[in-house]
């Protein structure tokens, strides 16, 4: 019962005693202005800063805590302003880099000192982002190895739900106060970056940061251990942040001339579309204009208005695909608005992320970004390439492999519906998986009951079920997104759970449990913590349901890409050229030397199909090519 279900987690406050760099709180405003000329005169010289800075790297045999202070968002390209280091006594050091006014080392310097240290894979390295870290670190000539702990990432893994910066975890954790270092105001004249900040306020606050480090990593240590999640953290998510470093590092060569061509061709059609809009709307209009396109659609046209905002009707996709179905003109503003998001955001976006340096794109992963465990990428968005459209797909034509290398796309087959079979075992799932059949086929002959072939209409119709029930999708959302009568979709999802009675059992009893426990776990172990669905009002508590429902499906697939990724990535180590370069939902993506191809296809495709024993089969289709586009 309720008395004895497994609470929301709480923030547990760390009691082992705080390094002395951390016991006294700052006083006073660091960075305030009339301080900032007071610290400035009477800062630590360049002397007192190297011994301490000899002091660390005496004692960082049994680890070293880093946090590098930048300026700039793409850690391969940002400044590195200065470095705060400390040992895992608590002994803390600051390294000014490139203070306005100084004093500053030279990189040079640093180097000299403590790059055989960064390169140990012995001495245990920890910090808020490991893979920034490196990267900006490598970017200075300096190697990052024995990476061992990444707060950020941690802390996530404890509760994806909170804040994970330094700041933050310091607060909660520790309850200790860290002083970002920040741009200093001096009189009146606001400074850009951290460089702005004087040496004497950066060393005091980034000694502190760096200082924190130690205690909370054995404080998240034991969070992770106390909600069973150590396991996860350490042979699933921390290994993982080494993949993805290589991968941002690998990027993906572009092709800008193709982009380009088809950029030009886009903006053909972006013109003849406008020019068809403003003759049927009988006057020319700005297309990208709310109150201007309502006007036309509801009061010249006539159309049926179906929500307003503040400032007028609607005319938002949701009310276009609507209308789109009675009438030529939103139709063709929808085509309009596709093409022009595709334009700016693909076509003419991408070609100004190429690094001139080597010719490709460097994206971001993201590994504290989603509560299910999925990543995601930034710097450019590489996960939100359209699939849907002929010229969305063919935006994956400009994605090339180097001069004798090919690409090699492996993409799981129906990963999450396979996942959702072995755990409802439901044995009209299993079944059709195991005898290898098209599962939204299959679903429609169950549903329809159908002998034979399978109308394109109706298959369909199957796999907007098939997906839908896995999101917790209700009959009205059933109904918005199938284009039929509620009454009509209630019958779909009846008619869906008399065939998978073993789903339904599932979903129900997933919930009932998560609303017992007070969380939901995927096939390793990930937790995800949902307080709403006791305590939440009506709509936080559906969207729990929802999210109860959905996170051990969508997570445990989330997990098992990242395990495949691993598994890949370890056999690349046994003497093969290849690469992964980038992971795109449930599709990874490598480049290798032509001769590779074969070997490195097949044995991509076995890692990913053997790196979970379900009880159905997981299937990996997986080709080469030249383009992005041409290995599927």
């Amino acid at each position: 019962g309720d008395l004895f279900a497994a609470p929301a987690p709480t923030i547990e406050r760390a009691t082992a005693p705080l390094p002395v760099a951390l016991r006294a709180e700052p006083q006073g405003d660091l960075f305030a202005a009339a301080a900032a000329e007071t610290h400035a005169a009477s800062g630590p010289t360049l002397e007192q800063l190297e011994l301490r800075v000899h002091e660390v790297r005496a004692r960082a045999v049994h680890g070293l805590a880093l946090v590098p202070v930048v300026f700039g968002e793409e850690p391969r390209h940002a400044a590195l302003v200065g470095l705060a280091l400390a040992a895992r006594d608590g002994t803390a050091a600051y390294l000014p880099l490139a203070h306005e006014g100084g004093p500053n080392f030279g990189i040079d310097q640093v180097r000299g000192w403590l790059a055989p240290v960064f390169a140990d894979p012995l001495v245990p390295k920890v910090a808020p982002d490991l893979k920034s870290a490196g990267h900006t670190l490598r970017a200075h000539g300096i190697e990052l190895e024995g990476g061992t702990f990444d707060l950020h990432v941690a802390s996530f893994v404890c509760d994806p739900e909170r804040d994970h910066s330094l700041e933050r975890l310091a607060a909660d954790v520790l309850g200790v106060s860290l002083a970002s270092i920040e741009p200093a105001q001096v009189r009146g004249r606001s400074r850009t970056g951290p460089g702005a900040t004087p040496v004497a306020h950066a060393a005091a606050a980034g000694e502190r940061m760096a200082a924190a480090c130690w205690p909370l990593e054995a404080a998240l240590t034991k969070q992770l251990e106390a909600r069973e999640q150590w396991k996860l953290y350490s042979a699933l998510e921390q290994p993982l942040i080494e993949v993805l470093s290589r991968m941002e590092r690998a990027g993906i060569a572009l092709d800008v001339p193709v982009l380009k061509t088809m950029s030009e061709d886009a903006s053909r059609e972006i013109a003849t579309l406008e020019t068809k809009l403003h003759e049927i709307a009988g006057e020319p209009i700005n297309l990208a204009s709310g109150q201007q396109l309502g006007r036309v659609l509801f009061e010249k046209l006539g159309l049926p208005a179906k929500k307003k905002t503040k400032t007028g009707w609607s005319t938002d996709s949701e009310v276009l695909d609507e209308l789109a179905l009675v009438h030529e003109f939103p139709r063709l503003l929808l085509e309009w608005r596709a093409l022009a998001k595709l334009r700016s955001t693909y076509l003419d976006a991408l070609p100004l992320a190429v690094d001139p340096a080597d010719g490709r794109v460097h994206t971001t992963f993201e590994q504290t970004g989603a509560a299910t465990g999925r990543l995601s990428s930034w710097n450019p968005n590489l996960q939100n390439i359209p699939m849907r459209t002929p010229l969305g797909r063919a935006i994956r034509r400009a994605f090339v492999a180097a001069p004798g290398h090919v690409l090699v796309g492996a993409d799981y087959s129906q990963i999450e519906l396979r996942v959702m079979a072995h755990l409802s075992k439901d044995p009209q799932l299993i079944e059709a998986f195991l005898g290898g059949e098209d599962i939204h086929a299959s679903t429609a002959r169950r549903i329809f009951k159908i002998e034979g072939d399978v109308p394109g209409e109706l298959r369909g119709r199957a796999k907007v079920v098939n997906f839908g029930v896995m999101y917790g999708m209700g009959a009205r959302s059933l109904a918005q997104q199938m284009g039929i009568e509620l009454k009509e979709a209630k019958e779909f999802i009846e008619s869906y759970f008399s065939v998978y009675a073993g789903v339904r059992a599932f979903l129900d009893r997933t919930v009932e449990e998560a609303r017992e426990r007070g969380y939901v776990e995927t096939l390793l172990g990930r937790r995800r913590w949902l307080p709403a669905l006791r305590h939440g009002g009506g709509l936080e508590r559906s969207m729990a349901e929802r999210a109860a429902i959905n996170t051990p499906i969508q997570g445990s697939a989330a997990d098992l890409v990242k395990q495949a990724m691993l598994n890949v990535q370890n056999a690349l180590r046994l003497g093969s050229r290849a690469r992964l370069l980038l992971q795109v939902h449930d599709e990874l993506l490598l480049e290798c030397p032509e001769a590779e191809a074969s070997f490195v296809t097949e044995m991509v495709r076995r890692e990913m199909e053997g790196c979970y024993p379900l009880s159905v089969p997981l299937t990996v289709s997986a080709g080469t090519g030249a383009t992005w586009f041409d290995v599927h």
